[in-house]
């Protein structure tokens, strides 16, 4: 019979092969490896061995240890590592609680960050860790969408589209719990925003369920509804969906992802932890879809290249190069900012028609806020 070790020492040297048939065969891989490079050492015990990422190159050594690595991962306990190779974790939560150790040495001193959570952030688009990943953020089941505050998407029962669809959820919704604070505008000192009035909200029967971390409350849905008319008077864009990540950790405190927990929340441009999305990996992106029948344009004979869309994106969807404007569609979530900074008036936001139902009906098909 194996002992720990040899059994750790093969799932190893067999990660660390399929790394190069992972680089062959994910058709995002180049996307989303691009400006990637890492250094990654691992140790299981006595078991080692290390990966070099650069771009779309992969290179691996076994039994061996590279000078400087930008990401160490390291666990004594064999039988975790075992776990770990055998993808039997289903959370990166669980993972920490272990003796599984992750740290990014050249972000040892980064100022009020979580080592751990920052050093996972890192790992995300390591093969390795996507079957991990994937169980954490629910890949299957959750999906979110940012509602563009735009005026200029015109109305919906003679009511502003963003309004109108927040209104419909709350009407539906039988259990609402407001969050007193917003813990991301807080985390990050907001100068823009107020910390205290526009936290999130969360809708559904998995409110009874809750033991939030985060100083909360029970509400009614004209409480609801004047958060929702607040947060948009004051340019915040409205963010919600299925988040799995949001309902066993970060707001829900935790709450088994049974489809009965609905997340809201009201973003700012300074603050906002989605994004970081622009930085994940194809398929965690991919939670956060655009608006449905939304399109973003330019015309490129009024943009001056000013810049000012890209310094708004918080998602990576436009940035400058050499002077000029890039676009990255897929990264785009349709927020409408960039509309709004712009001038000259060359970019613009439209919805086509029965947009706003097709949009209902996917959040619906996940998550149940009755």
């Amino acid at each position: 019979m194996e002992n720990k070790e040899q059994i750790v020492r093969t799932l190893f040297e067999k990660m660390l092969k399929d790394g190069e048939v992972y680089a062959k065969t994910y058709k995002h891989y180049a996307k989303d490896m691009k400006d990637f490079r890492s250094k990654v050492q691992w140790k299981f015990g006595p078991v080692k061995g290390y990966q070099v990422y650069t771009e779309t190159e992969y290179s691996y050594e076994m039994d061996a240890e590279i000078e400087n690595p930008d990401i160490l991962i390291e666990c004594n306990n064999l039988g975790h590592a075992k776990q770990f190779l055998k993808n039997e974790f289903d959370d990166m939560r669980d993972l920490a609680n272990t003796d599984f150790e992750i740290t990014a040495p050249q972000f040892a001193d980064f100022a009020g960050a979580d080592p751990w959570a920052l050093a996972s952030a890192l790992v995300t688009k390591l093969p390795s860790f996507r079957p991990i990943v994937e169980k954490t953020q629910g890949t299957e089941h959750s999906t979110a969408v940012v509602i563009p505050i735009n005026q200029s998407l015109g109305t919906l029962n003679s009511q502003a589209i963003p309004y109108a669809v927040l209104e419909y959820f709350i009407n539906k919704a039988k259990y609402i719990f407001l969050y007193d604070i917003c813990p991301c505008r807080v985390n990050r000192d907001c100068k823009n925003y107020d910390h205290d009035k526009f936290g999130c909200m969360v809708l559904g029967r998995g409110v009874l369920r809750m033991k939030p971390n985060i100083q909360g409350h029970r509400a009614t849905k004209e409480e609801a509804l004047q958060r929702a008319r607040d947060g948009i008077a004051a340019g915040l864009l409205p963010g919600f969906g299925r988040l799995r990540s949001d309902a066993i950790n970060r707001i829900g405190g935790p709450v088994p992802d049974t489809g009965d927990l609905f997340n809201m929340c009201y973003c700012c441009p300074c603050c906002c932890v989605v994004g970081g999305i622009k930085h994940a990996p194809s398929y965690v992106r991919e939670i956060f879809r655009r608006f449905e029948g939304l399109t973003v344009s330019v015309d490129e004979m009024l943009c001056t290249n000013c810049g000012k869309c890209a310094e708004m994106c918080i998602y990576g969807g436009r940035q400058m190069a050499n002077g000029k404007l890039l676009i990255d569609d897929e990264k785009c979530f349709g927020c409408g900012r960039c509309e709004t900074v712009c001038e000259t008036g060359a970019t613009s936001i439209t919805l086509e028609p029965g947009s706003v139902e097709k949009m209902i009906a996917r959040i619906e098909a996940q998550v149940d806020v009755t």
